[in-house]
């Protein structure tokens, strides 16, 4: 996220992500529990405890990084785990190729 993204986007999309880890009690995870209860404690300012400008926001957005990139991993290795041995064809069919039909014995 080249761009600093405003408090209130950056807390929407942090919510967002724990609810798709959580898909059925995200309200009752620690995890969202606990991103409320910073994203109050610094509601009037990232400054409050001699932090820098822009570190609640930084920390906020290498939350949702992880996040994102833990979903997107476990669709990837869900989409391509290996699923015991693959026949010729199965590989090939993976990686966007066709084997040719059967090719009749020349005889001598």
């Amino acid at each position: 996220m080249a761009a600093r993204e405003s408090g209130v986007v950056l807390y929407k999309t942090l919510l967002k992500e724990l609810r798709r880890v959580h898909p059925k009690n995200a309200e009752e995870s620690a995890a969202y529990s606990f991103v409320k209860d910073q994203f109050r404690k610094f509601q009037v300012t990232g400054e409050k405890t001699c932090r820098a400008s822009n570190e609640v926001q930084h920390v906020a957005e290498t939350y949702i990084c992880f996040l994102q990139s833990a979903r997107k991993f476990e669709e990837l290795n869900m989409q391509y785990k290996g699923k015991g041995e693959a026949t010729v064809e199965d590989s090939a069919h993976r990686v966007g190729l066709a084997v040719p039909g059967d090719i009749p014995d020349c005889e001598k």
